[in-house]
C-alpha cells in the first residue's frame, strides 16, 4: 500500500481537486471560482464555465492516466502529462479567446 501511495498519491490528489472544482464550477456557474473577482465581464459566461469545467475534467482524466502509466514507465507518464498540459494550455487559450473577456 505504501508503494501505491508513493507512486499514485500526487496524481490522485490532483484528480480529486480537479474533479471537485469542475463539478463546483458546473453546478454554480460562477466563473469567479477560476477567474477571480477583479476581472471584467465575459462574452459568454455560460459557455466559458461549461468549457472550463470540461477542460478541468480533461486534465483530471490525464492525471488518472498518468497514475496508471507511473506503474509501467515513469518517463512515459511524465511525457504524457506534459503533452496533456500543453494541449490544455492551447485549448484554454482558444476557449478564452472565444468566450473570455470582452474588449
Amino acid at each position: 500500500m505504501d508503494k501505491f501511495l508513493d507512486l499514485a498519491g500526487i496524481p490522485l490528489l490532483l484528480f480529486v481537486i480537479l474533479v471537485y472544482y469542475a463539478i463546483r464550477l458546473r453546478i454554480t456557474g460562477d466563473s469567479t471560482i477560476i477567474r477571480g473577482k477583479d476581472k471584467g465581464p465575459l462574452k459568454d459566461e455560460k459557455m466559458y464555465v461549461k468549457q472550463a469545467a470540461g477542460l478541468m475534467l480533461f486534465l483530471a482524466a490525464a492525471s488518472l492516466l498518468m497514475m496508471v502509466l507511473l506503474f509501467w514507465n515513469v518517463r512515459v507518464a511524465i511525457a504524457e502529462i506534459v503533452v496533456c498540459i500543453l494541449a490544455l494550455g492551447f485549448m484554454w487559450k482558444r476557449m478564452n479567446d472565444k468566450y473570455g473577456e470582452q474588449g
